[in-house]
């Protein structure tokens, strides 16, 4: 017998061996039943594993406490994500596009690293062995030919239970999750959950360990001084092609590629290596700068010249510097705000309008990050009255962005990916609390370094990973494991890893 999801009724036999198996299990030892638990500790290693890259990543990992975690003293980053529990890892991932795409809940697992490969299936794009996501073939019908446009937006720091808890003031979000395939157990599976990582996991199908882009910014024993993961606004660190790469070369530079971010190492995930890729045409990239405008790599992008007269001080002054009942003045405390959504908005708008989007039969990829949530829920939280404002107005812009694609290339003909690239903790709540990364970093000197402090090299909170100097360590006489053990000590650390036990994890 079938049911309308097209499931079987289980048999009376399969029924009575189920039975069985309960009964056999809780008649088990404790120790026994406790085996059948899966241990967390090894799944949050295979977690670093995915996303472990020679030479880039930090040599001592860290995992806080559920509810506590790691952050900066800087005021605008009191919230920090990066941990394997649900709010930084659970993501919203939903597919929109009739008739390309099948409406419906769907509960299979499905992680960042899927969407190239579902894409690809819809572009009939061969790929290469670095993609290691699978296409989500439940949400597809490929028989619909290819769409003129895809749009892809991953909403920075979208928490998975925002579509619930704030579904009132998001009816976009909510129409496109109604109408369209929404993954319901979507989350990331790497680690650390940040912007970086999962911004080129989306872009290229491949885990962090492939692509390379492991960390927000790693430690070069050679000039002894931190990095950025894209040093220079260079692709060269992106060990993977991009789906906007693929594309690009596969078309031979005739589709229209556009790529914005607010930082550009989210948009570089997404876009990929442009003209500096052999036999590749620039492609159209938009990041933001510290002086509020837009800017590019001319390397291996182009910028249009239409974007270069846009600035944000215009929200700024608009508002008269304040948003509620804070300082918008600077360009990077405007991004901390609910206005920022609107300039973000306005420069996609523009490119929508302004470039041959869905001109002809060759599909377009427009590719953006959208990062308000990310910078509002630094500073103030998920739980805050400016995230409910910041929420409210990215669906209305949202709500532009669609209406402007419509209108260019025509109903029914374009598919809509919407995703995040992480999540954010709440505050904590006694007796979890926030920590900061210099402290933690004094913490292993008065334990282990107290003359030189010099042991630790470099500790960002978003990385979750404390670069160790071995030379020093060697001196001292200490192996990682000990400077583990003594982390893992810390009522605050569920779990540490050395770089050696990652090292096993990432071979199996």
């Amino acid at each position: 017998m079938n049911f309308p999801n097209g499931r079987r009724k289980r048999p009376i036999v399969g029924c009575l061996h189920l039975c069985l198996s309960i009964c056999m299990l809780a008649a088990l030892p404790e120790a026994s039943q406790a085996q059948q638990v899966p241990d967390r500790k090894r799944e949050f290693l295979e977690m670093y594993a995915r996303a472990y890259y020679p030479g880039r990543s930090g040599q001592i990992m860290l995992i806080p406490r559920e509810g506590d975690f790691v952050t900066s003293k800087e005021p605008a980053y009191r919230f920090m994500h990066g941990s394997p529990w649900r709010y930084d890892a659970n993501i919203p991932l939903l597919f929109f596009g009739p008739p390309f795409i099948r409406k419906g809940t769907y509960t299979d697992a499905a992680v960042q690293q899927d969407i190239v490969p579902t894409l690809a299936k819809l572009l009939k794009l061969p790929l290469p062995q670095t993609v290691t996501g699978r296409s989500l073939d439940k949400a597809l019908d490929t028989s619909a030919g290819r769409p003129r446009a895809i749009l892809v937006i991953v909403l920075d720091g979208m928490r998975q239970d925002y579509f619930d808890q704030h579904k009132d003031i998001l009816p976009t979000l909510t129409r496109l999750r109604r109408d369209g395939a929404w993954f319901s157990n979507a989350r990331v599976n790497f680690l650390p959950t940040v912007t970086s990582l999962g911004h080129a996991s989306i872009g290229t199908g491949a885990d962090p360990r492939v692509h390379g882009i492991v960390v927000r910014s790693a430690f070069d024993n050679i000039s002894k001084k931190p990095q950025s993961v894209y040093p220079g606004m260079s692709p060269r660190t992106l060990m993977a092609l991009s789906l906007a790469d693929l594309w690009n070369l596969e078309t031979e530079g005739q589709a229209a590629i556009i790529s914005q971010g607010s930082v550009f190492e989210a948009v570089a995930g997404l876009a990929g290596h442009g003209a500096c890729l052999l036999n590749a045409r620039p492609i159209i990239l938009a990041s933001y700068s510290a002086q509020g405008t837009w800017e590019t790599n001319p390397e291996c992008y182009k910028l249009p010249e239409y974007l270069k007269t846009q600035n944000s001080a215009s929200l700024g002054e608009a508002a008269h510097g304040q948003w509620m009942g804070h300082d918008i003045a600077n360009p990077g405390a405007l991004s901390h705000s609910a206005l920022f959504s609107k300039f973000e908005a306005d420069a996609l708008v523009a490119m929508i309008e302004n470039e041959p989007v869905g001109a002809d039969e060759v599909t377009d990829l427009l590719l953006a990050n959208l990062k308000t949530p990310d910078f509002v829920g630094h500073q103030f939280g998920p739980d805050s009255p400016e995230m409910q404002e910041t929420l409210a107005q990215q669906d209305r812009q949202l709500a532009r962005i669609l209406e402007a694609l419509e209108k260019k290339v025509g109903g029914n003909r374009f598919v809509v990916v919407i995703t995040a690239d992480h999540g954010m903790p709440s505050e904590p709540h006694t007796p979890r609390k926030r920590y900061f990364n210099n402290d933690i970093v004094e913490l292993v000197h008065k334990k282990f370094d107290p003359d030189r402090g010099a042991l630790v090299s470099h500790f960002e909170a978003w990385n979750s990973q404390l670069f160790i100097d071995k030379n020093r360590m060697r001196q001292l006489g200490l192996k990682l494991s000990q400077i583990k053990e003594y982390l893992e000590a810390q009522p605050f650390i569920y779990a540490a890893y050395t770089e050696d036990e990652i090292k096993s994890a990432s071979l199996r």
